[in-house]
């Protein structure tokens, strides 16, 4: 979730104490063995770490310790955010950017000044910043009078939404967040009472808006090339209008099409549409094309249910974001290349249609990386065939102990795995007569011979290692 930020601090101390906190928030309980090996560093620098950030935490919050490992505690029901502004603060980079999202320029005297720094340590972790910002096509510009992000608009507002997302809930944009996201939490309720209903992500819309106000009242503005133009869009435009009024922004030409794309890459797939968004989005251009893709995928993997699930209104919304926008949508998916191509092999044989459709596409719009979108297209066909047929995994369970209880420990271990497992008790003497698979698991409390798929021991009773054992396995399924 935090990844990142935790690429763009420059100091090692904060980005591990950084790292420490997440873990310490993602387990209730955690040793220190196990944070050093996560982390990459010795038990002593997570001993000495533990004391330095416990030294720092916030009223209410604490580290505590005992013989079954190390949890991080609130007795107010704090908001974890609230931590991150101990560690935000002490680091260069994080600030320099903080400053740089709020204006086109920062003085750089001031800022040294601010921070207690000399121009040659700035400069040192400047060139460590632009070594991230690279991937991003930005870099920071850095004088002795000045500092300035270099790269198109459009660039810098994607990364810092990127950046942002996981702290839109906290006062790192505003003296008073609530305040700002209770006028699009209002905006998103007007509209849900019409005919133009749509179900959003609601935090990725508000970290956009946050975005978009801060960078237009500091006046970095869009170049002019951004324009969409579609009549699904364009139903929105007032409320949107309305919605940035609220911040005392007139939006208009670029910066409103800018802020619909925005508000359109906010939609989730699988929507429940109002009727008059519904109607626009099954009148767009390539709807019917699109209907016969899904037509003949399911004539091609005999599925006739396909037809009757959202498959068609999911592309119809992904087509419409590329059509809108296909540079910021391919910057904003880009994190989650390695998975779309790992589902992109699963149906290969499908890849003639895909292409075909692509193909067809290319005609009305701009698709500058065809693989990927043909990635994000299987993603969304994988994600709707799993919704009809789920893709099982074989989980062959071979136990020796009282009947009773292994029957329970049985159940106990379905349920615990889900229901993406084929979960399958046998015997000692069935394992000759099976061909397994290659994604199949063995799950014994006894020693087996050597086998081609991994064997998973666990103890009658079985430990928390062992089921996390057992869980880390079965997730690389998932994903």
């Amino acid at each position: 979730m935090y990844s990142l930020m935790k690429k763009i601090i420059t100091e090692k101390d904060i980005r591990r104490h950084v790292s420490l906190v997440e873990q310490l928030l993602n387990h209730t309980k955690i040793t220190v063995n196990e944070l050093a090996e996560i982390i990459g560093t010795t038990e002593r620098t997570i001993y000495s770490d533990l004391q330095s950030i416990r030294s720092q935490l916030p009223e209410g919050w604490d580290i505590i310790s005992d013989q079954a490992g190390i949890s991080l505690q609130n007795q107010q029901n704090l908001l974890a955010n609230d931590l991150w502004e101990i560690f935000f603060k002490q680091s260069v980079s994080v600030e320099l950017l903080k400053s740089l999202l709020f204006t086109k320029k920062v003085a750089v005297p001031d800022f040294l000044a601010d921070h207690g720094l000399s121009y040659g340590t700035l400069k040192r972790h400047v060139t460590k910043i632009n070594q991230r910002l690279a991937s991003y096509d930005l870099q920071i510009d850095l004088t002795k009078y000045t500092a300035s992000i270099l790269g198109k608009e459009r660039a810098i507002r994607t990364f810092y939404h990127r950046l942002l997302i996981p702290f839109t809930h906290n006062n790192y944009f505003f003296e008073d967040y609530s305040i700002h996201e209770s006028h699009y939490f209002q905006f998103l309720k007007t509209i849900n009472r019409t005919e133009l209903a749509v179900e959003t992500e609601e935090i990725f819309g508000t970290c956009w808006f946050f975005i978009n106000t801060i960078r237009i009242k500091a006046n970095c503005r869009l170049d002019s090339s951004i324009h969409i133009n579609s009549t699904l869009s364009s139903l929105y435009d007032s409320a949107l209008k309305k919605l940035y009024l609220t911040e005392g922004i007139y939006l208009k030409d670029t910066e409103l099409s800018f802020a619909s794309f925005c508000f359109l890459e906010s939609w989730n797939y699988n929507n429940n549409y109002g009727q008059e968004t519904a109607r626009c989005l099954h009148h767009s251009p390539f709807f019917e094309r699109l209907e016969t893709f899904v037509e003949e995928l399911a004539s091609e993997l005999s599925l006739d249910q396909l037809k009757k699930t959202s498959l068609t209104d999911n592309l119809a919304l992904l087509v419409l974001k590329y059509h809108e926008s296909p540079i910021l949508i391919e910057a904003l998916d880009r994190q989650y290349h390695r998975f779309l191509e790992t589902y992109d092999q699963q149906y290969v044989h499908l890849y003639q249609q895909k292409e075909k459709l692509l193909n067809d596409l290319k005609k009305e719009m701009e698709i500058n990386e065809p693989n990927f979108f043909l990635q994000l297209l299987s993603l969304l066909i994988q994600q709707t065939i799993f919704s009809i047929k789920p893709n099982l995994f074989n989980v062959y369970f071979i136990f020796q102990g009282e009947p009773s209880w292994k029957a329970f420990l049985q159940q106990e271990l379905k349920d615990y795995l889900g229901k993406r497992v084929c979960f399958l008790p046998i015997e000692l003497t069935d394992l000759s007569t099976i061909s397994f698979e290659k994604t199949d698991i063995l799950i014994s409390n006894f020693p087996l011979d050597s086998l081609d798929i991994p064997i998973v021991y666990i103890s009658s009773i079985p430990t928390k290692n062992e089921l996390n054992r057992l869980t880390e396995l079965t997730f690389k399924t998932f994903l």
